[in-house]
């Protein structure tokens, strides 16, 4: 029989939100049994937030988060999907994401499959204890170019200087008359905006190793967010182009090159796929960082052309050197200052690497840490394209292997056992995004008062 008054309300788990993620562009669709059957399932997640998808069917979205080098970060899509139906659930892709901003966009079985309608884009905020989301909307084709149908151009940026955002595409044409032009949301007014004119900064724009064309092969690899106003899209061959939204409706355009040699021939940026393996472009402690891990363009293509054999002595002797990991740090003159730079055979001749039993391979995908320049996250592979994977983080500053996980290329799980041994060639990774958007999250806490009850309680037993 019980004696003693009323129970206290049973305490909330605490969930510590990690500060930052590696967060998976692809993600994952959990169909549940109707509407109310993925409320339940997602009743006690604290990143959900409801979606409705402009008067058709509603869902929820939530995070699975870890943190890194544990494991990678995944948006879910709970879908309601209904027994018996013949319609193919929903996919959602993250395009971008910056402070506590998550952009991505949802096809659905309902949309149209014309390859003029872009799919839909919603705005994760991870707003404190009660996240949401905003549907943003359809954005109506003009004559010229259709807008927001490539995954990667897309960009967000959470301003400065206001509490509101913007989602942009810039349009790189070749044009010398009209070289750029940018597809523009603004949160403030809720609508899209075409800008055909930008204004130019006083830095040369033009590609001195093209004919002084405008970027007339630019292609963009990755669009980040920078120091509450710009967007920036990166040519991985090229450099990165920065757009200034400090004045939202007249944005200023400046290109900064990447230090070294950006001459790449035609037939190299043609055949030279994924770039990105082996160059990268972060912002950490709020400073935009860039790295290149030695591996000549030239000599890696896909078919070796007979063009390659006619390289200057000069590559050549550069293909014999040392290899090397170098970060750069982009100063306020807009200048690239050398960060940190190691030799990989410091690496490859550590402990923990020689444990691996692998022959000594570049490492790939790097990015660096959102908190601590001198870590660098990179993914290692067996073999090309095959074999193990696993996710390592290189102390930069002391030329240390940090930790090596276990990283599985088909599910991006730090703790699979079923298929580690990934044999498949391709995709042979799917870029992560670093974001810092789980800090901004609330983690349930208990209340003051029960805290100084539980504090009272243990000194009473010590």
């Amino acid at each position: 029989m019980a004696t003693g008054g009323a129970p206290e309300p049973e305490e909330e788990t605490v969930v510590v939100f990690p500060d930052w993620v590696m967060l998976g562009r692809i993600g994952r669709t959990r169909c549940h049994n109707g509407l109310d059957a993925a409320r339940v399932a997602v009743n006690k997640n604290k990143t959900t937030a409801p979606l409705d998808m402009n008067g058709g069917p509603s869902c929820y979205v939530s995070f699975t988060l870890a943190a890194p080098p544990k494991g990678v970060s995944y948006l879910n899509v709970h879908w309601p999907e209904e027994q018996g139906s013949a319609l193919s659930p929903a996919y959602a892709y993250v395009r971008a994401a910056d402070k506590d901003l998550v952009l991505f966009d949802i096809s659905t079985p309902t949309q149209t499959d014309s390859y003029l309608v872009p799919p839909d884009l919603f705005v994760y905020t991870a707003a404190g204890s009660s996240p949401s989301v905003q549907r943003l909307p359809p954005f109506t084709r003009e004559r010229g170019r259709a807008f927001l149908m490539g995954s990667l151009p897309t960009g967000i940026l959470r301003l400065k200087t206001a509490d509101r955002y913007i989602v942009a595409e810039l349009n790189v044409t070749g044009n010398p008359s009209m070289p750029a032009e940018l597809c523009v949301f603004n949160s403030g007014t809720g609508k899209w905006k075409i800008i055909h004119k930008i204004k130019m900064s006083t830095t040369q724009l033009q590609d001195q190793s093209n004919g002084c064309h405008f970027f007339h092969l630019w292609s963009t690899h990755q669009v980040l967010a920078f120091d509450g106003r710009f967007l920036c899209w990166v040519d991985y061959f090229t450099g990165v182009l920065l757009c200034d939204f400090s004045t939202i409706d007249s944005p200023a355009l400046r290109f900064v090159p990447f230090p070294g040699e950006n001459d790449y021939h035609n037939e190299v940026r043609l055949e030279s796929y994924y770039p990105e393996r082996y160059r990268s472009v972060s912002v950490s402690q709020g400073k935009m960082r860039f790295v290149h891990i030695d591996k000549d363009f030239h000599d890696r293509i896909h078919y070796r052309s007979r063009w390659v054999q006619q390289l200057p002595e000069r590559k050549r002797q550069q293909q014999q050197a040392r290899q090397r990991i170098t970060i750069w740090t982009l100063s306020s003159e807009f200048q690239w200052e050398l960060h940190r730079v190691i030799n990989l055979d410091c690496l490859w001749a550590q402990r923990g690497y020689e444990a691996l039993g692998i022959p000594q391979r570049l490492p790939e995908f790097p990015f660096i840490n959102p908190d601590d320049p001198d870590v660098l996250c990179c993914l290692l592979r067996e073999k090309e394209f095959r074999g193990k994977a696993w996710t390592i983080m290189v102390d930069m500053k002391h030329a240390y292997l940090r930790s090596c996980t276990p990283y599985c290329m088909k599910c991006a799980d730090a703790e699979c056992g079923g298929c580690v041994d990934d044999g498949s060639r391709f995709p042979p990774y799917v870029q992560l995004l670093p974001t810092v958007f789980s800090k901004y999250l609330e983690s349930p806490t208990t209340s003051k008062e029960r805290k100084k009850k539980r504090k009272r309680k243990a000194n009473r037993h010590t």
